[in-house]
């Protein structure tokens, strides 16, 4: 499965990414002009706006980076070549910037965009981007475009101002745009279908390891989208333009976090403390000091891409799982320098969402292979449950606990009465505990302090059993884990060794980790660990601890331990 998956993650990648290019291509008859001359404007005290361009304007070269400074009125002019008479009907203008303005053709005044103003009292914001119809040519065969501007209420200065002018057939004017936002669309609804899919996979189940950073890159990968669409499809007044660069900069942060944490978290690597504290530190050093937000974003996704790179190159296992992965972030990783901001305008988030889709499916498959898996688990548990119910009263023990029984009630009837109550006690534990997943603790001990009550009453010896560590409240475990410890031990090492050698249980925590030690007698018998109380306690363990349990047993010494290691939700 590991190349189908490997080649349909990347062929869809690539579909998606050259569906966009294509519709995004500017269409034919649409040409972009950046303003050629700008000149600082004043108005009349009273404030009203010009007719027509003055002229005694003094003009000089057009500064993209000293206009993004403006604050108060300047004029830009474009030098357009005129159109045939044949191909003048039907236009349209696009204009871009981030100010309100007054546009005039050819010195005749167009539809104003928002209020140019002195300040920001007399100024009524405009939109970023704004459409007008263009009347015929000058027949002179050069147009002029001039633009009175002002831009009081910049509240995030961008570095850079992006004005420019459109022009073309109204139809592709209009139009442009729109095609690109559909595949965007599709690849947004798709991934929001696989976010809802994961949720419906996730509910009601325990939480595998890193479902809530999945969750989270799925909701920036939502959320990217959105805020990229805004500019083309809905539009907004342009003090909103830093404010929107600002959203768009925190998602590419909050994504190249995301991401290879994610990654880290599925797979188990480890990454150091300091690993994590440096890589965090260049993303901020990156996000506060690459020059323009195109950079920004780029190296935030490069170094994202490439961390994730390190981390499944660093895992172990899941090859069907890894490769398709690491195919989609080498392509992204490749994609970054090559294209630069074309792939942050569109490509980006088309890489992020068939990621993150790809992600949530088999996340999601993932939970349904461990529904089986605990399924499995849980029938298991309950062949051997029954097994060491039917154990705890195998006739051979019990006709000689009986036989013993009958001995003490002619010879020391108060030890025979007290050996009826634990043995009824014991019946009535072990009859409660095997119909619930999970006891306390202390019931668990109670359990074992009375098979032993039992035993030590019929031999008349007392048979230890110790506990120290720290407090236990919180603790539930699988019922008769330790239980079918002791049996053993009473089996395999005998009752008299038992005897002289007592249970000692060592409970130590460390945060949501437990790891519980039962040490006891260690016998001669060759083959203790290997039969039904062993199996029982593998299978209840996995069955109650899916996120992590470990048991190993075995001599040490005079002793046999078998210690238990337990992540628990408490």
């Amino acid at each position: 499965m590991q190349i189908p998956r490997t080649l349909t993650a990347l062929a869809v990648l690539l579909i998606a990414v050259a569906a966009w290019l294509l519709l995004v291509a500017p269409p034919p008859g649409v040409h972009y002009y950046e303003p050629q001359e700008m000149a600082p404007a004043t108005l009349d005290a009273d404030g009203a706006l010009p007719t027509a361009p003055p002229t005694t304007l003094q003009w000089q070269p057009a500064n993209q980076h000293r206009l993004v400074h403006s604050r108060g009125l300047y004029w830009l002019r474009w030098r357009l070549p005129a159109q045939p008479a044949h191909g003048a009907a039907d236009r349209a203008l696009r204009i871009s910037v981030r100010a309100a303005s007054q546009p005039f053709w050819n010195g005749k005044p167009l539809a104003a965009n928002g209020t140019v103003g002195r300040n920001a009292d007399e100024e009524q914001p405009g939109q970023v981007d704004i459409i007008r119809m263009l009347p015929p040519s000058s027949p002179g065969g050069t147009d002029t475009l001039v633009l009175l501007a002002s831009s009081h209420h910049q509240w995030i200065q961008p570095r850079g101002a992006d004005a420019f002018a459109a022009i073309g057939p109204a139809a592709s004017i209009y139009g442009h745009g729109i095609g690109p936002w559909l595949i965007a669309a599709l690849a947004t609804g798709a991934l929001g279908a696989a976010c809802l899919y994961f949720l419906a996979a996730q509910r009601g189940r325990p939480r595998v390891p890193g479902a809530r950073l999945l969750l989270a890159l799925g909701v920036v990968g939502l959320a990217l989208p959105v805020v990229e669409a805004w500019r083309p499809l809905v539009g907004y007044a342009y003090p909103w333009h830093g404010s929107r660069l600002l959203m768009l900069l925190l998602l590419h942060l909050a994504a190249a976090i995301l991401l290879p944490a994610y990654l880290a978290r599925r797979f188990g690597v480890a990454v150091p403390k300091t690993a994590r504290i440096a890589y965090l530190a260049t993303l901020l050093a990156l996000a506060a000091f690459v020059p323009s937000f195109d950079g920004r974003g780029a190296a935030l996704l490069l170094l994202s891409l490439l961390t994730s790179a390190c981390v499944l190159l660093r895992a172990r296992g899941e090859p069907d799982e890894r490769w398709p992965i690491l195919t989609l972030v080498v392509a992204g990783a490749l994609a970054v320098p090559f294209a630069g901001g074309i792939f942050l305008d569109g490509p980006y988030f088309m890489f992020l969402a068939v990621l993150m889709g790809f992600l949530l499916i088999r996340h999601a498959a993932q939970l349904r292979t461990l529904d089986h898996h605990n399924a499995q688990l849980r029938e298991e548990r309950a062949r051997l449950s029954l097994q060491l119910l039917q154990r705890g009263i195998q006739p051979h023990w019990l006709m000689n606990t009986l036989t013993g029984l009958q001995e003490l009630i002619e010879q020391a009837p108060m030890r025979a009465s007290r050996l009826v109550e634990s043995l009824a006690e014991q019946f009535d534990r072990l009859r409660e505990s095997s119909t619930r997943p999970s006891v306390p603790i202390e019931e668990e001990l109670a359990l074992c302090r009375n098979h032993l009550d039992i035993v030590g009453l019929a031999l008349d010896r007392h048979i230890g059993f110790e506990v120290e560590g720290e407090h236990t409240a919180g603790l539930w475990l699988p019922p008769g884990v330790l239980h079918a410890q002791v049996e053993n031990a009473l089996t395999h090492a005998g009752a008299d060794a038992c005897a002289e050698h007592a249970f000692r249980l060592h409970i130590q925590r460390d945060g949501d980790r437990w790891m519980l030690e039962l040490r006891s007698a260690r016998g001669t018998a060759p083959h203790r660990g290997q039969g039904t109380g062993t199996r029982y306690i593998e299978a209840s363990l996995a069955a109650t601890f899916p996120e992590g349990w470990r048991f190993e047993q075995g001599p040490d010494g005079n002793d046999w331990y078998g210690r238990m290691e337990l992540i628990c939700a408490s």
